[in-house]
Parts: C-alpha cells; structure tokens; sequence
C-alpha cells in the first residue's frame, strides 16, 4: 500500500485553462514512437503533420499527445529536428504534449543518459517533475515519466522502465484531488511504457503498483478515464471480450497506439483520433 503524501504538492486548485483556438478539446491525436533520426522518420513525421494541419474539420481537435520515443537515441540533433516538427503544431494553434520514452532518455533506447535527460527538457517539454497536469476544456491531461526511477537502476540493460515510489506517490495524491475539482471532466493518463508488456527486459518493472494506483475503488467513479501508452509498436484497445482490461481496472479506455510512422502492406500509417466523449478511438489513413 502506497502511503499518503501530505496534501502540500497540489495544495491550489486546479483552474481551467481555457479552449485553444476556440476549440473545446474532446478529441485527442495520439502519436507515439517517431524515432525520429531513424530511417525515414522525420519526412514520415512531417507528412502526419501535414496531415494534421489540413484535416482539422475531420479530427476536430487542436490536441495532439506523442507518448514517448519522439526521437532514436536522445541526440541533440534529433531533438533540434523533433523540435521543428512540434513547431509547425504549436504555430498553428495546436497544444502538444510529450511524455519521454526510454530512446529520448539515451542512445538505442537502454542507454540512459543524463545529457539526454536534461536535452529532452531544454528542447522539448520544461517539465520538471512528474506527474504533469494540463487541464484544457474540462479534460485533465497527466503525463508521467516511465523512465524516473529507471534512470537511477542501470544493474540489468534493457529497455525496462520505472516510474518509482516518489512519483507513484505523488500519482496517487492528484487523482484524489481531481477527484474532487467539479470542474474535471475525464482524466487522462499518459506513459510511454506499456503496462501490459511483462518481458523483463523490456516493460514497465512497477506495472503492478501504477494499477493499484489507478484502479477504479469499488462503489466509486473511475480514477483515470482513459490510459494511453506506446513502446511496444503495437496498436491495441484492451477491451477484448475475453480479456477486458478496461473492465478489470475500471477505466473507460485503455489504449496502446502503434508506431505512427510504421506503414502497412498498403504504405498507409495510421492515425488514431481518441473521443473522450463517446471512448471511441477512430483510426485514420495517412499515405
């Protein structure tokens, strides 16, 4: 059982922050794993981009989320290339979060590195703590980092991550106060690595503890309203028949996104749009 922080970190009310664009944010972009230094990646990236800035009436949302691996091996030139691709949103009015993945933290994605870190930080995204809360259109936004505690346990190479007892902790404290704040409409969770990939050289090693987290507590509403990740380079919503785990954990949509630059037999890349009204996820065709 995780103790409780004292109430000290989230002490002030969470306010809206207002609709982008005069856009209400229902609907969420969700991209992951660009690897962006790789191959092809970064033409790959600006044509979803493209893509993107000219169908907003079909994806109606100025959101864009990437779950992590943005960039291949942590470089400052990747960064600074990655960094142009997120201009181009943000320039036109859209909002981009990023959460790291274990590529944007070192070299070949199980090399962590601390220049890495700290360029990731610099060029990408300021934050400087995790959990991470954005509110926009009554929709919290949380984004962790999967690799906090990883960083600090180089013992076993592999692309593991670790989100580790501190942020954990201080997980557990902001649901309980979003819990609370009317004005919180769905909450959304974001990580790069997948909770329900058990290889031990590749998942996430405190997976069992983020789910006593975030489970929904019986006679209650859901914690988190929908849970996105990325890493495995597999698309998949855990709501199977046989195995629902949106049902076993009480959150309304569970979500692993593909590899966004990865082309089907038929050189098309899949864009998934999240509705976080009607937990719906539609997927787009992007050549």
């Amino acid at each position: 059982m995780l103790r409780k922080l004292e109430k000290t970190l989230f002490s002030k009310p969470v306010e809206e922050s207002g609709m982008i664009l005069g856009v209400v944010i229902v609907n969420i972009i969700h991209l992951s794993d660009l690897h962006i230094g790789k191959s092809k990646n970064l033409e790959k990236s600006h044509i979803i981009v493209d893509w993107i800035l000219e169908n907003q009436k079909l994806h109606q949302t100025r959101l864009v989320i990437i779950s992590g691996d943005l960039v291949d091996d942590g470089e400052v030139w990747q960064f600074e290339m990655a960094g142009g691709l997120i201009s181009r949103l943000k320039d036109a009015g859209y909002l981009v979060l990023v959460a790291p993945g274990n590529h944007d933290y070192g070299p070949d994605g199980y090399r962590e590195d601390l220049a890495s870190k700290r360029a990731f930080r610099e060029m990408i995204s300021p934050v400087e703590e995790y959990p991470a809360l954005f509110l926009e259109s009554g929709q919290a936004f949380v984004l962790l980092d999967s690799m906090e505690e990883e960083m600090e346990r180089r013992e076993v190479w592999g692309a593991q991550g670790c989100l580790g007892i501190d942020q954990l902790q201080r997980l557990d404290l902001l649901l309980d106060e979003l819990a609370e704040n009317p004005a919180v409409e769905n909450i959304v969770l974001v990580l790069h690595h997948h909770p329900f990939d058990y290889l031990f050289y590749h998942g996430l090693r405190d997976h069992a503890d983020l789910k006593g987290v975030i489970s929904r507590r019986e006679g209650q509403a859901p914690r988190v309203n929908a849970l996105l990740f990325g890493h495995k380079h597999l698309d998949h919503r855990f709501n199977d028949p046989e195995d629902n785990k949106e049902e076993l954990f009480g959150i309304d949509l569970i979500y692993a996104s593909g590899q966004t630059v990865e082309r089907d037999k038929d050189g098309k890349m899949t864009l998934p749009v999240i509705d976080l009204e009607e937990k719906t996820i539609q997927r787009f065709l992007i050549s």
